[in-house]
């Protein structure tokens, strides 16, 4: 318990140390907010207040919480009204470094969404200057792209029902199982599709669509695709990879969104550094070479492929602004797809288990019957396994 305590306060100060260190080289004059010590320090408060609150202290964590706001508050006011300058980035900054701190130990969101956020958080910080350009060149287009996002992520998902719909919610299906002899048996519970989770899959490829376009008008198309995948890896990478493959249909020049893909499922390699170390330290030690090599070898295959010359690019690429930032349908597409696979893999599994049912029997007729009824049955039984594999082709 407290390895994964002392863990969480050593990542919430790196958390700390990194904000600091990027608001320490962009704001180099005197009398700004404070460097790496000063950011360390207020992710460190962060931490002591959530270990506060999850250790039934629930008033002292909110009254430090309280107290520390109220300062940035009033230091905000004071410098607006000396500077005449009503900025919030540094004072947002702390907060949020402030409650980075803090969540890694409150396990409100899974860790590596923690480190997604805090990746995010210096990125916003670091392109501040390149943001006013992106505001003042945003087309209509662009806008309704943006609205139509909003409604995806923040409108329509919300109201799905996270419900599993399974084979015992359908006992039809159930009882003509059972009249053919055959036993579902765990089966039952299996999840066949859950509406939210299905629309999660989607908002993730087009968020990372829309995140990448952002970046992409900021600070160029390569570096931008390169870390939203990074960034997306830690979400999910098998939808960021997807997003990458989608977009390789708009243009002849790939390496760069290789080399994104390749960062994306490096970066779902180092969620295991994350996960594993405080759950299971003895694992992990027995699994980090394996990660190791894992991570070093996306890596170095990733800067080999960002580093490749592209080719001259083709006609279609000239209309690129023509394209929509994100397809809905290609992305239902692929929820809809990984649906499929799931089923197949859960088909496929219940085709193992009937087949070694089946084995039994063949055995248990060979033991109690006689060889003649023992070799016709389990050349029959033999014949209904394999045919019922061949259901897999037209599934």
């Amino acid at each position: 318990m407290m390895s994964i305590l002392a863990y969480k306060f050593v990542l919430a100060l790196l958390f700390g140390a990194a904000v600091g260190l990027e608001r320490e080289s962009s704001q180099p004059k005197e009398g700004s907010a404070g460097g790496m010590r000063t950011y360390s320090l207020i992710a460190l408060l962060g931490s002591i207040s959530g270990v506060l609150y999850v250790n039934n202290l629930p008033i002292l964590a909110t009254a430090l919480a309280t107290v520390f706001f109220a300062i940035v508050i009033v230091y905000y006011a004071m410098g607006s009204l000396t500077t005449k300058d009503f900025g919030m980035t540094t004072e947002v900054s702390i907060l949020f470094t402030f409650i980075i701190g803090a969540l890694p130990m409150l396990d409100i969101i899974p860790l590596q969404l923690v480190v997604a956020l805090f990746v995010f958080l210096v990125l916003i910080l670091s392109i501040k200057a390149k943001t006013k350009k992106l505001a003042a060149g945003v087309t209509g287009s662009e806008i309704e792209s943006f609205t139509t996002y909003a409604i995806i992520s923040l409108v329509i998902l919300p109201f799905l029902p996270n419900i599993g719909y399974t084979l015992d919610s359908m006992p039809i299906v159930i009882q003509i199982f059972n009249n053919i002899g055959i036993n579902l048996g765990q089966f039952e519970t299996l999840e066949l599709i859950n509406p939210q989770k299905l629309w999660i899959v989607v908002v993730l490829i087009t968020g990372i669509d829309v995140f990448g376009y952002i970046l992409g008008r900021i600070i160029g198309n390569k570096k931008s695709f390169t870390v939203a995948s990074f960034i997306g890896g830690f979400v999910s990478s098998t939808s960021a990879t997807q997003s990458l493959a989608q977009r390789s249909q708009h243009t002849s020049a790939v390496n760069y969104l290789i080399g994104a893909a390749l960062l994306s499922n490096m970066a779902s390699f180092l969620q295991v550094f994350l996960l594993a170390g405080p759950l299971n330290g003895k694992w992990l030690i027995s699994l980090l070479p394996s990660l190791v090599i894992m991570v070093v070898t996306a890596g170095l295959l990733a800067i080999y492929f960002l580093k490749k010359e592209e080719p001259e690019l083709h006609e279609k690429e000239h209309g690129i602004k023509d394209f929509k930032i994100f397809s809905l349908e290609s992305a239902l597409r692929f929820a809809i797809l990984i649906t499929c696979v799931n089923l197949q893999f859960a088909v496929l599994t219940f085709l193992l288990v009937n087949t070694t049912n089946l084995v039994s029997k063949m055995v248990y007729s060979y033991i109690q019957g006689t060889r003649k009824f023992a070799i016709r049955l389990a050349l029959s039984l033999l014949a209904v396994s394999i045919l019922s594999f061949a259901g897999l082709l037209v599934a």
